[in-house]
Formats: structure tokens, C-alpha cells, sequence
């Protein structure tokens, strides 16, 4: 992968925003509901420098990428990842997002810009979404072939129509909320997201308690900007359901993609195609991660060897 250096090589500050990115497992309301609190600046502002998005775009594609590393946070096994595929007839046409059991979170969205009129006065996302589909698919190490659910969108939120994927296709009480706080100059300052599901068992007062308590969280983006920390907010919010901490793990924007890898790609291209392509150029011959948006060079003595 190759990341855009958004730090300006300062790695006492790189090494700052990495030791917050993190997610947090807890358990609370006598352990019959798990959670997950997700801190992902760094995550959302490199994705946006990689990707060069705009502040409308960077709000759909990083709620997207909360969202996966909130999903994430169930993983156990080495090879585990799922994927997160939207499909919509509106201005955003859709976007897909992975993340692994490592917190590695990746993904783009299917437009390069979001086209719209006045974006400034845009009130509510649903707007730009449309009528479309959301998938989820788990790719587990345990399982012979991989899990896929699908449901129509209804509320064009990712949060909203999440909670609604769990309770349709897995029949479980789930709940979201997904950040990303802008300052005055559109540059992101804070971005996070909160999961909650009740476990088999679960009382319903003690879920709808949680459900209330988790829509009167004010901006989770704006909390983090101002220095609070995921613990902090979490004991604060639910604080008469006991929430007790479990864990915690790097979130990250990462692609395990390579030079060696595209190198692959263009090796299997038919004789034709590559001919073509040492003929015509122009070169260097780059290729691009739809995934990151990494730029690969290749150079014409390369693509002879190939």
C-alpha cells in the first residue's frame, strides 16, 4: 500500500494519532449486552487523503469505514474479514468497504465525486442515497462457504439501516452511531462510532434503555476533537447499565496491496493486452487499488520482463 503522508513526516505525531485509533470491547447490563466504542481519526483522515475527498464524501465513505471496524470487533479468527456493500439509485451510487479481524479497514466509494446541487444545505443523508440495497458478507475461517444477507435500504443512514440488517437478517437487537466531526475549514477533527447488540437472553427493558441512551450521545466526532476519551464517554452514557471493558485493538486504514501483487495482475493479462501495452504506453504504465487508491508505476523496461 502506498499511504499519503498526512503528518508531514512528524512521527512523534504519527505515532500520537496512532496510539488513540483504537477499538474497545465491553460488556454491561449483567453481561447481557455486548458493545464496542471505535476511536478512528487517523483512520478517516488518511482514508480522505488517499481517496482526495471532499468534506460530503469523506462524511458518507468514513461513516462507512466506522461502521466496518465496528463490525470487525466479533472477529476471532486469523483469516476472518467481512465486507460491506451498499448499491443506491441516488448520488452516492454506492460504495464497498472490508475490514479484517486485524482492525485493517479499507474501501471506496463507486463515484469520485457526489454529485449534488448546494451541497451546503444538504440536512439529511438519506437524501443521497436513494432506493438500494445493503449486503453484508462474512468470510469466516470456521465456515465452509461465506455468510451473505441482504435488505432493501430504508432509512438511507448507515447506522439506521445496519440496526436493521441485524434485526431482519440475523434477528438480533442492534444498535449504531457513527461520527465524523468537521472544524470551520472542513478539516476532520474527530470521528468515531459506538455498537451495541443484546446477547441471548437479554432483558428488553435493559435494550431499550441502551437504545435510548445511545441516540442522546451527543457528536461522538466532536467528543473525541475536544479530548474525551472512548472509556470516558462510554462510563459516562450508559453509566446504570455497568459497562465493564474487555479489550481493546488497532483500528487502521490499511490495504494489503503491493507492486509485487499488480505485477501479478498484469502478468496474467493476455498476450494481446500486454502487447499492446509496451506498444502504446504511455508510460510508466500505472496501476491503481480501487481498495486504497495506491498508484503503481511500472516502467517500460518492466513491463518487457513481464
Amino acid at each position: 500500500m502506498v499511504k499519503k503522508d498526512i503528518f508531514n513526516n512528524d512521527v512523534k505525531e504519527q505515532f500520537k494519532a496512532s496510539a488513540k485509533d483504537k477499538i474497545y470491547r465491553f460488556i454491561m447490563a449483567d453481561q447481557m449486552i455486548r458493545g464496542a466504542v471505535v476511536h478512528s481519526t487517523r483512520m478517516v483522515n488518511e482514508m480522505r487523503a488517499n481517496h482526495d475527498l471532499g468534506p460530503l464524501e469523506t462524511l458518507v465513505l468514513g461513516q462507512a469505514y466506522i461502521a466496518a471496524s465496528l463490525l470487525c470487533s466479533g472477529l476471532k479468527d486469523k483469516n476472518d474479514r467481512l465486507s460491506m456493500n451498499i448499491q443506491c439509485s441516488g448520488p452516492v451510487k454506492g460504495l464497498d468497504v472490508e475490514s479484517n479481524v486485524f482492525g485493517e479497514v479499507r474501501g471506496h466509494l463507486k463515484t469520485r465525486k457526489i454529485e449534488v446541487k448546494h451541497s451546503e444545505k444538504i440536512k439529511y443523508l438519506s437524501t443521497l442515497y436513494g432506493a438500494g440495497f445493503l449486503t453484508v458478507t462474512k468470510y469466516l475461517d470456521n465456515a465452509p462457504t461465506p455468510y451473505s444477507g441482504q435488505i432493501a435500504l430504508e432509512h438511507g443512514s448507515i447506522a439506521e439501516d445496519l440496526a436493521n440488517y441485524f434485526l431482519i437478517s440475523e434477528q438480533i437487537p442492534t444498535g449504531f452511531k457513527l461520527s465524523v466531526y468537521f472544524d470551520d475549514k472542513e478539516a476532520v477533527k474527530g470521528a468515531g462510532g459506538i455498537f451495541l447488540q443484546a446477547l441471548p437472553g437479554a432483558d428488553a427493558s435493559h435494550v431499550i434503555e441502551a437504545e435510548k441512551m445511545i441516540r442522546g450521545i451527543d457528536s461522538l466526532g466532536e467528543l473525541f476533537a475536544k479530548g474525551r476519551s472512548p472509556e470516558e464517554i462510554i462510563y459516562k452514557a450508559f453509566s446504570s447499565l455497568e459497562p465493564q471493558f474487555l479489550s481493546n485493538s488497532r483500528v487502521e486504514f490499511f490495504c494489503r496491496c503491493s507492486k509485487g501483487k499488480m505485477k501479478g495482475y498484469l502478468r496474467n493479462l493476455s498476450k494481446e493486452e500486454k502487447k499492446d501495452m509496451v506498444k502504446t504506453g504511455p508510460f510508466p504504465v500505472e496501476v491503481r487499488c480501487h481498495h486504497c487508491n495506491s498508484v503503481y508505476r511500472f516502467s517500460e523496461e518492466e513491463l518487457q520482463e513481464l
